[in-house]
C-alpha cells in the first residue's frame, strides 16, 4: 500500500513537505486498520450424553437403608431383668402350699427324736424319715446310730448314699448342745459336705432349731442360751454351703423366745403330739423353687 502511495505522489508531483505528512499519516492508520472487532469462535453442540456412561455416584449412604414400604422399624424387645438369687443364710420366705403330700414323696427327713415325733404325730406319711433317738452330727457314721430304710438298719450317711432324693430336711442339734459349739460348727459342716456330695440333684434344707422351755428342761446344757448359739451356727452353715434355711423355730417360739407352753411337753425340749402338725404344715408351705435354688447354687460359686 505505501508503494502506490508513493508513487501517486511523484505522479501529481506534491511538495516534499506534504508528500511526508501523507506519507506518516498513512503509516499511523495501517494498525489501527488492523485492529477491528474479532469474529466469536464458533460454538460447537455439546456431545451427545453417552448411554453406557456410568451415573455419578452421588452422596455416600451414611445409614441404613429407606424402608421401601415405610413401616417404621420394629422396637427392639427389652431386656428381661435377672431374677434377683436367693440369699443362702436367709430363710426360705412363706410359699404356695403344695398341692399334697405326694410333693413329699422324694423326701428325706433327717434327725433325732424331734423327728421321730414328726413322723409320728405330724400327719405327714410320704418320703423316708431317716431319724433316730438321741442321733445327733457325731453319729451319722456309727454304726450304733442305725436307721431302718426298706428293712435294712443302716448308718445315716449310709442310708443318704443309698438312694437319690429329691429333697432332703435336716433337723439336728438338740442331742449336741452340750458339746462345746465350735465341735457341733467342725461335725456339722463335715456332714453337709458328705451330704451335698452323696446327694447332688437334692434341694438340701437346714432347719434351725425350735426352743426348748427353759423353766420345764432338767438338764443345765439344755437351754436357750444354746440353742440361740447353735442356731447361729445353722444359719452360717447354710450360708456356706449355699443350701437352704428353714425357720421351722418361728412355729413353736413364744413372745420371750421360750417353747410355747401349750406346746411343750413334761420335759421342756419336746412336742405334745398335737403341735406336731404344725412343723409339717410348715414345710408344706415353705417351698423354694428347685429351678432357682440350683441356679442360686451355680451363682453363688
Amino acid at each position: 500500500m505505501i508503494a502506490n502511495v508513493a508513487q501517486y505522489i511523484e505522479k501529481k508531483g506534491l511538495p516534499v513537505r506534504r508528500s511526508i505528512l501523507l506519507l506518516l499519516t498513512l503509516c499511523l492508520a495501517l494498525p489501527l486498520c488492523a485492529c477491528g472487532p474479532k469474529q466469536p469462535a464458533a460454538v460447537t453442540d455439546p456431545p451427545a450424553s453417552d448411554p453406557l456412561a456410568s451415573e455419578p455416584a452421588g452422596p455416600a449412604q451414611t445409614g441404613p437403608a429407606a424402608d421401601p414400604t415405610g413401616d417404621p422399624a420394629p422396637t427392639p424387645e427389652p431386656t428381661p431383668t435377672p431374677e434377683p438369687l436367693y440369699q443362702f443364710g436367709t430363710p426360705v420366705a412363706g410359699s404356695e402350699p403344695a398341692a399334697d403330700d405326694s410333693y413329699f414323696e422324694d423326701a428325706a427327713f433327717v434327725g433325732d427324736s424331734r423327728t421321730d415325733g414328726l413322723r409320728l404325730y405330724g400327719g405327714l406319711r410320704a418320703g423316708d424319715y431317716l431319724c433316730k433317738t438321741s442321733m445327733s452330727v457325731f453319729h451319722v457314721n456309727d454304726s450304733d446310730y442305725t436307721v431302718e430304710v426298706g428293712g435294712q438298719k443302716l448308718t445315716l450317711m449310709q442310708a443318704l448314699t443309698a438312694k437319690q432324693y429329691g429333697k432332703i430336711y435336716i433337723m439336728l442339734g438338740l442331742n449336741e448342745l452340750g458339746y462345746p459349739s465350735s465341735s457341733y460348727e467342725t461335725q456339722l459342716n463335715a456332714f453337709l459336705d458328705q451330704v451335698i456330695a452323696a446327694q447332688p440333684n437334692a434341694v438340701i434344707y437346714l432347719e434351725l432349731m425350735p426352743p426348748v422351755n427353759d423353766a420345764l428342761t432338767t438338764k443345765s446344757w439344755q437351754k436357750n442360751a444354746n440353742v440361740d448359739v447353735f442356731n447361729e451356727i445353722n444359719i452360717r452353715a447354710a450360708a456356706d454351703k449355699h443350701i437352704a434355711l428353714l425357720n421351722v423355730a418361728e412355729v413353736y417360739r413364744d413372745e420371750n423366745g421360750q417353747l410355747r407352753e401349750d406346746y411343750a411337753s413334761g420335759d421342756g425340749c419336746h412336742f405334745k403330739a398335737e403341735a406336731y402338725p404344725y412343723w409339717a404344715d410348715y414345710l408344706r408351705s415353705h417351698i423354694i423353687d428347685r429351678d432357682w435354688y440350683f441356679a442360686s447354687r451355680e451363682g453363688a460359686q
